[in-house]
């Protein structure tokens, strides 16, 4: 009996940027002073978004579970909120034949309890593969955001303010009839303090 080729269906490339302070929209508030704090982003997993073989011609539905997802970690201040913006592709393409895709539905989910768990999570609404989503980098519990943070000294250290969120990215791929080989394609997360970034698209 013959068998149906595979179809290596590797990874997604993430692109991370921090915004910048000269991106801000002329709406937000931002009191002068967040342009002083750093977000840092760390990639938990040390890897992509990967689809794990056999994955067959024709398999239909195959799925990254949020047990497996690749894992952000976003270390800012613990006071103050972010804004996550989420862009990804809605298909992966053969490296060799642009014409050859996959439909990929991208998921996401957030944890800000200090520490990286998936009981912890709180969904983040995606359409067409892109949403946004604010959320302090330290839960408050129903308690309404500080005053602003007084603007760094010379003797402020911001690790001790610090506190990392995560976020979670995941999903599911639809495998019809395709040519087998290498498929990728592009998730593009943007971070800032307080207010989520506007959609390119």
């Amino acid at each position: 009996m013959a068998t149906s080729p595979a179809v290596c269906v590797f990874c997604l490339l993430l692109f991370l940027h921090v915004a910048t302070p000269e991106k801000a929209s002329a709406q937000e508030i931002n009191f002068g002073s967040y342009a002083d704090y750093q977000i840092e982003l760390h990639d938990v997993t040390m890897g992509d978004l990967e689809f794990e073989g056999p994955i067959v011609r024709n398999g239909g539905v195959y799925q990254v579970e949020l047990a497996d997802a690749f894992i952000l970690e976003i270390i800012g201040v613990k006071y103050l909120d972010v804004g996550v913006l989420i862009e990804g592709e809605g298909e992966l393409v053969l490296d060799s034949d642009s014409e050859q895709t996959i439909p990929f539905t991208l998921k996401g989910a957030y944890a800000n309890r200090g520490q990286e768990s998936i009981t912890d999570v709180q969904p983040v609404t995606l359409t067409n593969n892109i949403g946004d989503v604010r959320f302090p980098i330290l839960a408050r519990d129903q308690a309404p955001p500080g005053p602003p943070p007084r603007p760094p000294t010379g003797e402020f250290n911001q690790s001790e303010v610090n506190e990392s969120a995560f976020l979670y990215l995941y999903g599911e791929i639809d495998v019809g009839d395709v040519d087998a080989g290498f498929y990728s394609g592009t998730i593009t997360i943007n971070v800032r303090y307080d207010a989520p970034p506007e959609s390119n698209n």
